[in-house]
């Protein structure tokens, strides 16, 4: 492995361990301050059989988000070993929790030991992202419709993402900021520059007719997956709601999440959740509890699955290198 990659990943690794060390005081302080008794017997109603659908609903999202991205790659005329493919994939999920899951793109390193150019994993993982926004969003709708003071600010991120959907693959857009580029006198700027084109260029590619449908349909699925593990865990706690408004709740949340640009968009996502669910009557341990499940479920168990990938792919990135360093 290169030293590039080797700092990049140790660079990676302060925003991740921030993180978790905010986790742990959010969620700790959280539990003493509702009652942690109450959270505790909370947590407990869950059982092994919710744990069990929980986290296998949350596999099933990061398995479609899989088929999605090997879409991407095959798109660009990229693709390379399925379970290589996949190990890379799962791998960046251990850096989830950095601002804007920007840490995830560290697949991009090791695509490019495979030919892959940066170019097209980059433009697969923007893609990614900007299709990801679409979903939640349209699934966010479902809580917009139930509170009303949550619905004209998802009625309009919708509209701003149905907006740059268009100017993203417009030619006049390109030709534009082409044209914008040769004037600018720094050489390195006008490098970046040309390089954020061509990645603009490329994922456009990824959001046209059949690959767009079909990334919006299996984020839709997948997100939707992880929206029906947050029903399962408010029915598991005795908390009534129905599933298009668990869904919506948990939309809504990762998406004030997302738009927080906080890492992970821890608070600001768990905030989001427990007010949400307090207004549709739950008290406050059962509606922290319920927070802290289907965090632990979905971003945390990501996290966990990425990190054990990520030191595997290590272990045997050190292994190959020793014969070679020996001869």
């Amino acid at each position: 492995m290169s030293t590039d990659h080797g700092d990049l990943q140790q660079r990676l690794m302060r925003p991740l361990l921030w993180s978790i060390l905010a986790a742990v005081a959010l969620y700790g302080g959280s539990m003493i301050v509702s009652d942690l008794n109450a959270v505790g017997e909370s947590i407990a109603k869950l059982g092994l059989v919710g744990w069990v659908i929980v986290l296998g609903l949350s596999l099933v999202n990061y398995g479609l988000r899989f088929v999605r991205w090997e879409i991407y790659l095959r798109r660009l005329h990229s693709p390379i070993p399925m379970l290589r493919s996949l190990a890379y994939y799962l791998g960046g999920f251990a850096f989830t929790t950095t601002p804007g899951k920007a840490g995830e793109a560290v697949r991009s390193l090791y695509l490019k030991r495979h030919g892959v150019a940066y170019v097209h994993s980059l433009a697969a993982f923007f893609t990614e992202r900007f299709v990801d926004l679409v979903a939640m969003v349209l699934l966010a709708l479902a809580a917009a419709l139930t509170f009303p003071d949550y619905r004209w600010p998802v009625l309009i991120v919708a509209l701003l993402v149905i907006a740059l959907l268009p100017l993203i693959h417009a030619r006049f857009v390109h030709a534009f900021f082409d044209r914008q580029l040769q004037r600018i006198p720094a050489d390195k700027l006008r490098t970046a520059g040309s390089r954020l084109l061509e990645l603009l260029r490329s994922s456009s590619t990824l959001l046209r007719s059949a690959p767009l449908y079909a990334g919006v349909v299996l984020a839709l699925i997948a997100w939707g997956a992880e929206g029906v593990a947050f029903h399962v865990i408010l029915q598991k706690l005795e908390i009534e709601t129905s599933l298009g408004l668990a869904v919506g709740i948990y939309s809504v949340s990762v998406l004030a999440g997302a738009l927080s640009f906080i890492p992970g968009g821890l608070g600001s996502t768990e905030a989001v959740m427990i007010l949400l669910l307090t207004l549709v009557g739950a008290d406050t341990p059962t509606a922290v509890a319920a927070t802290l499940i289907c965090r632990l479920a979905t971003l945390w168990f990501a996290v966990i699955i990425g990190g054990a990938v990520l030191a595997a792919l290590e272990v045997n990135n050190k292994v190959a290198r020793k014969p070679a360093s020996g001869v």
